[in-house]
């Protein structure tokens, strides 16, 4: 017999959140100077950087917000880069305080963010 499935259906509100997130940890690697050879830093070096390593098809993933970071991931990012998390979050935390949910949620997160 088949194990049970349990989906986790992503909101819209998580997929904005990591695009926010993803975009900054793309801004980071593409800005983040190897040592001495003045290379950018590519997915493969930040994905082996991690640990457990991870793919470059996974970082690619995470910059592009397909999925979302683990708070340790982001961390280990954080060390690796030698930027605050701060940098990582910060705009998806104004995002946040912007959405703003109703009662009812018959409105959509996007159209909460119109004027954004």
């Amino acid at each position: 017999m088949p194990r049970p499935y349990n989906h986790v259906v992503k909101t819209e509100l998580d997929t904005i959140l990591n695009k926010a997130i993803g975009k900054k940890i793309k801004e980071a690697r593409e800005n983040y100077i190897v040592l001495d050879k003045r290379k950018k830093c590519t997915q493969s070096k930040l994905a082996n950087a991690l640990t457990p390593p991870k793919t470059f098809q996974q970082v690619q993933k995470y910059e592009q917000g397909r999925n979302g970071v683990s708070t340790i991931i982001l961390l280990q990012m954080s060390n690796f880069f030698n930027k605050p998390l701060e940098y990582f979050t910060s705009d998806a935390t104004e995002l946040l305080g912007k959405v703003k949910l109703p009662d009812d949620n018959s409105v959509k997160v996007s159209e909460s963010l119109e004027n954004v």
